[in-house]
């Protein structure tokens, strides 16, 4: 396995930051540490990004593995920074009930209706033979897709 240019050991990480250090402060420090990369124009963007990924799915790893094995009794606080158990949430189970699985399905049925009527140069029309309208559709915001 490669060096990495940064060691990650415990008691490293366990004082990297003092407990005084916030969450706005963080988020700050990341904005600022891009401003400085791109104002400088020292080194490539996109390396500093590249290591900027790697450190996130080191540190995105390390947190679940955290959550994974503690476990918490009563809330607790380490380094300026509060821990509390969270037990799972009760969800019902709609689809149990024959009359709203047979309207989801009617629903599902419907979106590839509308689907398939946007898609098409041709007037589309539904089992009733009504016809089928063209929607309207919305885009989401474009973004950088990562992978390694």
């Amino acid at each position: 396995m490669e060096n990495s240019l940064i060691t990650l050991d415990a008691e490293t990480i366990s004082t990297m930051y003092s407990p005084s250090f916030t969450k706005k402060q963080a988020i700050q420090t990341g904005v600022d540490l891009v401003k400085q990369v791109i104002d400088d124009g020292l080194i490539d963007p996109l390396k500093v990004f590249s290591s900027i990924v790697r450190l996130k799915e080191v540190v995105n790893a390390a947190d679940k593995a955290f959550r994974d094995t503690l476990d918490l009794s009563q809330p607790e606080s380490a380094n300026g920074v509060s821990f509390k158990q969270n037990n799972g949430s009760q969800r019902l189970n709609y689809s149990d009930d024959q009359d709203y699985a047979e309207l989801e399905a009617k629903l599902a049925e419907r979106k590839e209706l509308l689907s398939l009527a946007f898609k098409s140069k041709d007037t589309i029309f539904d089992s009733n033979g009504v016809e089928v309208p063209k929607v309207s559709c919305t885009f989401t915001k474009a973004s950088i897709v990562v992978t390694f």
